[in-house]
């Protein structure tokens, strides 16, 4: 009786803990090849957005104004064509109305930088996926929690 009891209560915290995460979205956030070794996880808003429009300014030349309260991450990673050496790289939450991975270079960079872009829409999901755990995860072991239980109960 109490392995049932116990196995509903994982279930419920599994399913609780996937529908928490879409109250808000986590990005991770850092603005230089050095800071973005160990960046930062921030939820996204106003603030943080602006921020990571502030950082595509500085080095971008058509970054549009746009307030809005739908977000997601980026990684965008820029590196020396001719040795792959990473020039700049930029994590953070965004406004999805930005077009990020079309903005243009200023002038100074435009001819030596490559570009390497992602966007998601999904808690931390900006950075080496190796060393997250994502929702597939979690869907799976609630998945087969769910079948554990069906199993027991019939």
């Amino acid at each position: 009786m109490w392995m049932k009891c116990i196995l509903a209560l994982v279930v419920a915290a599994l399913v609780g803990q996937q529908i928490a995460a879409v109250e808000g979205l986590s990005c991770y956030t850092c603005n230089s090849p050095s800071s973005c070794r160990y960046p930062s996880s921030q939820y996204c808003n106003v603030q943080t957005a602006n921020a990571t429009s502030s950082w595509l300014s500085a080095i971008h030349s058509n970054v549009p104004s746009i307030v809005t309260y739908d977000y997601k991450c980026v990684n965008l990673t820029y590196f020396y064509a001719s040795n792959n050496v990473k020039a700049q790289e930029i994590l953070g939450c965004y406004y999805s109305a930005i077009p990020v991975c079309n903005l243009n270079l200023n002038a100074t960079n435009a001819y030596s930088w490559a570009k390497s872009c992602r966007t998601c829409n999904y808690n931390n999901c900006n950075h080496n996926p190796a060393g997250t755990f994502s929702k597939s995860s979690f869907t799976i072991m609630a998945s087969a929690l769910l079948l554990i239980l069906v199993k027991v109960f019939v």
